[in-house]
């Protein structure tokens, strides 16, 4: 599909939100970002890639992530049906204050609750 203006103003406010879930240790709120069957790879960081909100849960609450994360240079592209293909960066904070970029490769799906990430790869810059 391609996205709209209004489509890519939702996706982005799906990225942002990603990052206070992430940053206020919400994790029970990540289905308002992911969906049921979304895949996390964070091999770039020594991770599995997981499938599913509890293993992703699981992942993500375990010690080494970001303290913080800030998403930047969203760009949206068509996909197919009701999906499509975002590229960002992000910047995040480590242990020691460090920053660190990455880059996000995401799939996101039009739910019924709106669009919701099915897909998230993780790339160091």
């Amino acid at each position: 599909m391609k996205p709209t203006n209004d489509d890519t103003i939702d996706i982005a406010r799906v990225l942002a939100l990603w990052g206070h879930i992430m940053d206020d240790h919400e994790l029970g709120r990540l289905g308002e970002v992911l969906t049921e069957d979304a895949v996390w790879d964070g091999s770039a960081f020594g991770f599995d890639p997981v499938v599913g909100l509890d293993a992703i849960t699981s992942v993500l609450s375990a010690d080494g992530h970001a303290r913080a994360h800030h998403t930047t240079n969203i760009v949206v592209s068509e996909g197919p049906d009701d999906e499509v293909r975002v590229r960002s960066k992000g910047l995040g904070i480590v242990d020691g204050g460090t920053v660190i970029s990455v880059v996000y490769a995401d799939e996101l799906r039009r739910t019924e609750d709106g669009w919701r990430i099915s897909r998230r790869a993780l790339h160091l810059t």
